[in-house]
């Protein structure tokens, strides 16, 4: 017995030791991204005036640094393109854990789609690389994509992604300004564009409760910490779905700013402005923002640095 209990102890500690050849990879891993973003903001390199989150259209329409030089604020982008509410709440949370609150903070939302089901996930190939900060495996335990074995074992933290250790680049697509937006310059040649006028009709019962839920705990973020929420609703070529906007003006806090410049802009209308139906092209992408400058400075009170 004791032969017995000797050799599980010494593969035990051979285990222990051979695992750590593996704490190297957790070194490089990050350092072979292009997005730096979320690892910034561990660092403590996201203490701005101004935050911006949302999926692909919050990406694309406002440019993070154009709105820093108009406000004389500064700003980023942390918007990530397929990202849900829950990811958009984690965000913040990092960013308030690691860095300075921001005054305001921009929740760019899916008009009319932003509490229904959809595609949107919480995007855990960004925590993935970063997973030797305690912070991000932490959360991946608390979300049950790991388990407290990561806790002692290198291995355990690791994700079959990790061991792609070659230097990552931007595509076409998604290229990372410095301002941390993803602006994109040409427009898809597959579609037709068109811009119905129709009445759209904003159904309650088809919300997920897990989303408003969602979107009340970025809410309460917000408030506890004297933050300034602002909601935008950002421009497409889909008509504006006032019912919507109604409908989150309802369930948001007193206090929530809301923008949206789609119901009084013909000048969006116009397909030049546009990468496909959804996201802005650069050029409609810098009207937009200094639109939605010119109402920050007229409507929200800036924290003094």
């Amino acid at each position: 017995m004791k032969r017995f209990l000797r050799k599980i102890l010494a593969l035990g500690f051979l285990f222990f030791v051979v695992e750590k050849v593996f704490i190297p990879v957790l070194y490089i891993s990050p350092k072979q991204e292009v997005d730096k973003r979320l690892e910034d903001v561990i660092l403590g390199k996201m203490s701005k005036d101004i935050i911006i989150t949302g999926s692909s259209r919050a990406a694309r329409s406002i440019i993070a640094g154009d709105l820093e030089k108009a406000l004389g604020k500064t700003a980023f982008n942390l918007s990530y393109p397929g990202a849900d509410l829950e990811f958009q709440a984690f965000l913040l949370k990092s960013v308030l854990k690691f860095n300075k609150a921001p005054s305001v903070f921009i929740l760019v939302v899916d008009n009319p789609t932003e509490f229904f089901s959809s595609d949107l996930k919480f995007r855990f190939d960004r925590l993935y690389p970063l997973a030797r900060y305690d912070w991000i495996n932490d959360e991946m335990i608390r979300r049950g994509e790991k388990n407290q074995l990561s806790k002692i074992f290198a291995l355990a933290r690791l994700n079959r992604s990790n061991f792609f250790l070659w230097q990552k680049k931007f595509t076409k697509l998604d290229t990372i300004l410095k301002c941390g937006s993803m602006p994109i310059s040409f427009q898809r040649t597959d579609r037709e564009f068109e811009f119905p006028t129709d009445t759209v009709n904003y159904n309650v019962s088809e919300e997920q409760m897990s989303k408003i839920e969602q979107f009340n705990e970025i809410q309460t973020i917000c408030r506890n910490n004297g933050i300034k929420l602002v909601l935008v609703s950002s421009p497409s070529c889909f008509p504006a779905n006032l019912l919507f906007e109604k409908r989150i003006k309802a369930i948001a806090f007193p206090g929530t700013k809301f923008f949206s410049d789609q119901k009084h802009k013909t000048e969006f209308r116009n397909q030049n402005y546009y990468f496909d139906e959804d996201h802005m092209k650069t050029n409609g992408a810098t009207i937009f923002t200094q639109d939605l400058a010119d109402w920050l400075k007229k409507e929200v009170q800036f924290r003094r640095s």
